[in-house]
């Protein structure tokens, strides 16, 4: 392959570049520069930077001719209409048999921001004054090369939905201002959003264009996925919850209700969102997901970070050459080659969940319960109760007139002490003797205080007139011991509630942390994200726990250690003392919310059977089908174009060299 377009005097054996395409996509962090040294440490010459611009020419030209070469089988194979390939990406997904049953959900997808593939912007070094010295100008060349092929999504396609506000840009730490506009200065690219398949095919990518990532990427993703398959869609969304209201506010929310689609949370991210947004998206929960956690773009990331070191200072072109290449092999290498062992696992999966049905049945006549439909009620109640927290409730108790007049009568005590405190130290500086002169900040003070008296004087008279109290109460009165033993109370139920409100949900979500199979990276994801918000609950304890003391007897306070360590609700004794307890409840009980649990994931698993057993089919006709139309192409253009029918050849043995072991494992 030669490295330039006229009297080359330098050429790369084509063989060479192959080994290293498919080097790179086995190993991403060997960049061209590694693997030009490489040969030239086999050759036994020294390296010279040039020799790597060498090898990249001719490696550009190498991926050109494989494009090339594609668009013409593509075209032999009448696979050249606009989205070919998004609509046949994943047999499993989009191939679709007469007479199969039919889904909640058509299709399910999962989208991700990554900001690992970021890619410095050419500037000048510096520009504006030596006290304030700024990024200076571009110097980067134009290029008309695209390099994205059909994956990724075009910029203008993209800003068309850009917003400036974004309601979720303070729970994620990639969508924060001040690490965003860091970044605005130095990189072009701050990252990739991109969305898959639940089997894990890329379906399309955006480019985030120096910010965050903001609701623009998955309102572009949706809106072209909507175009492209239609109806009951599932994509999930690290913060689906908030993205589902964005969705509704923009100018595809009617497509996207009247096409049926549907946000959600997967089962690793959802676990560290509060408890009433876990009973509305998060995957255990939701109708139809079978047990798919949606968590493809974590893994897919995880592979595709190591391409950092190739793209952060590659041009636009290259770094989305890259990118495109990394995603097509993977597709055919990776992805396509495991699909088999995916859906294989998965079912072994369900199986095994089934087989604890027994378990489940007998834990239910031990707690006195036979009926399913049972947990779908706790489920609603939970919900409903959530909600009504979420809302302010239970209801805020309201004070009852006599509270509300020890209140003021307390009030008037403390008012009439001031005053009282003021005229004596008047009173002690005359007794000194000499000429007293108050100054007129004393003069002040004495007015407000007595404002402040009669103002409270004028309080107590009137509600001694509502409530018709003839001789006025004092800290003697039995009707004040009374009442003031019930506004004690009323303070210490309020305190419960708040601190009830903050810690229950909370608590709902710590569950997932206690239960046995929580991977130590799920504990410690949840962990963290409750701990972002634990300030809250370290003030609601403070309150609490100034108010206990206050009681008669003193009620048992709390401490940050016993809340993080309760597994559950019922660890709360203190709940109990509320009027509107919630510890009575069933399923609030440990034993309850494992028998619930255990429940919702059978359903999941009678879901994933159902589905799996139609893509199986779905793959294995494809299978076969695939197999017998390109053969048939191969043979007619044998006649016309024995070269394409080369390529052909190849392109049916590269897709199909996995087939025989997808046939094996099913």
């Amino acid at each position: 392959m030669p490295c330039a377009p006229w009297k080359p005097s330098v050429a790369i054996a084509t063989r060479v570049l192959e080994l290293y395409q498919t080097t790179h996509i086995r190993c991403p962090q060997l960049a061209i520069q590694s693997f030009v040294k490489s040969l030239c440490d086999l050759h036994g010459v020294p390296y010279r930077p040039y020799l790597r611009q060498q090898f990249s020419t001719a490696y550009d030209i190498y991926l050109e001719i494989h494009r090339q070469t594609d668009c013409l089988v593509n075209s032999a194979l009448g696979r050249n209409t606009p989205n070919w390939r998004l609509k046949h990406t994943c047999p499993a997904c989009m191939y679709r048999l007469e007479g199969e049953d039919e889904l909640i959900f058509s299709m399910l997808f999962n989208m991700d921001g990554n900001d690992s593939l970021k890619r410095v912007l050419k500037r000048l070094k510096t520009d504006g004054s030596e006290e304030k010295p700024t990024a200076g100008p571009s110097i980067e060349q134009d290029d008309s090369r695209d390099g994205g092929e059909d994956y990724f999504l075009r910029r203008e396609r993209v800003d068309r939905w850009g917003d400036p506000s974004n309601p979720c840009s303070g729970r994620w730490k990639n969508m924060i201002n001040d690490v965003t506009s860091k970044m605005w200065g130095i990189f072009d690219e701050t990252g990739i959003f991109l969305a898959l398949c639940r089997h894990g095919f890329a379906l399309v990518v955006a480019d985030m264009v120096r910010s965050g990532e903001l609701s623009k990427y998955p309102l572009a993703v949706v809106e072209v996925l909507l175009d492209t398959f239609g109806l009951k869609l599932g994509g999930c969304y690290d913060i689906g919850c908030h993205f589902e209201s964005t969705l509704k506010n923009s100018e595809l929310g009617d497509k996207a209700r009247t096409n049926r689609f549907k946000s959600l949370v997967g089962s690793f991210h959802g676990h560290a969102h509060n408890r009433l947004c876990q009973l509305s998206f998060l995957t255990t929960y939701v109708e139809g997901l079978g047990l798919e956690d949606l968590e493809g773009c974590e893994w897919y990331f995880s592979r595709s970070n190591a391409l950092a070191k190739s793209v952060r200072y590659a041009s636009k072109f290259h770094r989305r050459q890259e990118i495109t290449t990394f995603m097509k092999q993977i597709d055919d290498l990776e992805v396509y080659a495991n699909l088999s062992k995916f859906l294989c696992d998965n079912y072994r999966q369900a199986l095994k969940i089934l087989q604890t049905e027994p378990a489940l049945k007998h834990r239910m006549q031990e707690e006195g319960f036979e009926d399913y439909d049972t947990f779908h009620v706790w489920l609603e109640e939970e919900k409903e109760y959530l909600l009504g927290l979420d809302a302010g409730l239970p209801k805020r108790r309201e004070l009852t007139l006599e509270m509300e007049y020890l209140q003021k009568l307390v009030n008037l005590e403390g008012s009439q002490k001031c005053v009282t405190a003021i005229r004596a130290a008047e009173r002690a500086a005359q007794a000194d003797g000499a000429d007293y002169s108050p100054a007129p900040i004393s003069n002040v003070a004495r007015r407000h205080a007595i404002e402040q008296r009669n103002r409270d004087i004028e309080l107590v008279e009137d509600l001694e007139q509502k409530l018709g109290v003839e001789t006025r109460w004092t800290s003697n009165s039995p009707q004040w011991t009374a009442t003031d033993a019930a506004l004690k109370k009323h303070k210490y139920l309020d305190a419960l509630d708040e601190i009830e409100q903050i810690i229950l949900a909370r608590l709902f979500e710590m569950t997932k942390v206690h239960q046995s199979g929580t991977s130590y990276k799920m504990r410690s994801h949840i962990a963290k994200a409750l701990q972002a918000r634990s300030k809250a609950i370290r003030n609601a304890i403070d309150r609490y726990n100034k108010v206990t003391l206050s009681m008669e007897p003193p009620m048992p306070t709390l401490d940050w250690d016993q809340v993080v360590n309760y597994g559950f609700l019922g660890d709360f004794d203190l709940l109990r003392d509320t009027t509107d307890s919630i510890s009575s409840r069933p399923w609030t009980r440990r034993s309850y919310r494992l028998a619930m649990d255990s429940y919702f994931k059978i359903l999941r698993a009678r879901e994933e059977i159902q589905c799996l057993n139609i893509e199986i089919k779905c793959i294995v006709t494809w299978i076969d089908n695939e197999d017998r139309f390109l053969r048939k192409k191969e043979e007619e253009l044998k006649e016309t174009d024995p070269l394409l029918a080369v390529q052909v050849t190849q392109y049916r043995q590269q897709r199909g060299r996995s087939d025989l072991y997808h046939m094996h494992r099913f």
